[in-house]
């Protein structure tokens, strides 16, 4: 028997990075944001579970625009539930290590970012400020 909406809600909120965002959409669906920064974001609706991966861009106002990356869905109502459990968890860890694999150390202050927070491989936007007067 495949789980109900509210067991998925719940099994999402519970496998995403703290902290956990949700948003009920007027469609019905649930959208979910695990971690800060983002990491993964998980569309939960009546039929299915879209997973993607955090990602960010910048418009021409030099403002972030959050832009996922599709990693994959699963039609839970036509799947049994140890099946549709294990795809998605799957598809959230996949998202997760794909996110984390684009973080980069800043060489000045050590500190470990996002690429939106980076100026360039080396420096991220804050160090890069402080040292050559860069402006973002």
């Amino acid at each position: 028997m495949s789980q109900t909406f509210e067991e998925w809600h719940a099994f999402i909120a519970a496998h995403l990075s703290d902290p956990v965002e949700h948003e009920q959409r007027a469609d019905g669906a649930t959208y979910f944001t695990g971690g800060s920064p983002g990491e993964v974001i998980v569309r939960l609706s009546r039929s299915s579970v879209t997973v993607w991966e955090y990602a960010v861009a910048w418009d021409e106002a030099y403002a972030q625009i959050v832009r996922p990356r599709l990693i994959g869905s699963v039609r839970w109502r036509r799947v049994s539930e140890r099946a549709g459990t294990k795809a998605v968890l799957a598809l959230i860890e996949a998202a997760r290590e794909s996110r984390q694999a684009k973080f980069r150390v800043c060489e000045h202050c050590g500190e470990r970012m996002p690429p939106e927070w980076m100026h360039d491989e080396q420096a991220c936007v804050s160090c890069a400020q402080h040292r050559s007067g860069a402006v973002h």
